[in-house]
């Protein structure tokens, strides 16, 4: 049984889900589309640094989005694929949104991600759950003080708060949202993975980095 697989079955099965990592998430959410047609639905050719959902909604999506939005040298380097497939569920809210931990888990690794269009401040989560299976959940573009008084190893309970939404000058350059991501495999890999992947790899990077609208009880709309 692929790692991939033996995922999908714990999440089918397991008997608690994963808590809220937004106040709301959970159910109906509006999907949030960064491809070229939805930009050019709402007569956007990038996504502003200023865009926020209207009080009291969440936007959401991108999980193996072909993204229109990565045309920055960032994701484009000369004589290369670009890498435009997003790796990940974009959650929009305001900046200093409380997030919590969905699952119980370990604190793994955090850093500041500071470069171009980067993650901003970054935690990684652990999660080894009762059948051996082991697998990780990365938390991005966070707020500078998510980072303060975190300690490797430290147990993080579900529900628990642990962090909250970055500001555009500290969370890589974006309009405030959470890159939730799930690895199955993170290897050596500290306080950072990639999000994004070129097309050509899309089906090698999905095996390793499943959907998290499941795992999330996500429903897009």
């Amino acid at each position: 049984m692929s790692k991939r697989h033996a995922f999908e079955v714990w999440v089918s099965a397991r008997s608690e889900p994963a808590a809220e990592i937004m106040t709301g998430i959970q159910g109906e959410v509006k999907h949030m589309h960064l491809d070229a047609d939805g930009l050019a639905a709402r007569g956007w050719t990038d996504l502003p640094k200023d865009w926020s959902p209207p009080s009291g909604e969440l936007w959401a999506g991108g999980y193996l989005e072909t993204r229109a939005i990565y045309d920055s040298p960032v994701f484009r380097k000369p004589g290369e694929e670009p890498r435009t497939v997003h790796l990940g569920v974009d959650v929009f809210a305001p900046a200093c949104t409380t997030i919590f931990a969905p699952v119980a888990g370990t604190v793994h690794s955090f850093q500041a991600n500071n470069g171009e269009l980067d993650y901003g401040p970054t935690i990684i989560l652990q999660h080894d759950v009762a059948d051996g299976l082991t697998f990780w959940t990365l938390f991005g573009h966070l707020s500078e003080r998510s980072l303060s008084g975190l300690e490797t190893g430290a147990n993080i309970a579900r529900g628990q708060q642990i962090a909250e939404l970055g500001t555009v000058d500290v969370n890589g350059g974006w309009s405030p949202h959470l890159h939730f991501q799930i690895i199955l495999d993170i290897g050596e890999a500290r306080g950072d993975f990639p999000g994004v992947c070129k097309p050509s790899e899309r089906e090698s990077w999905s095996e390793n980095c499943p959907s998290p609208y499941e795992f999330l009880g996500i429903a897009l709309k």
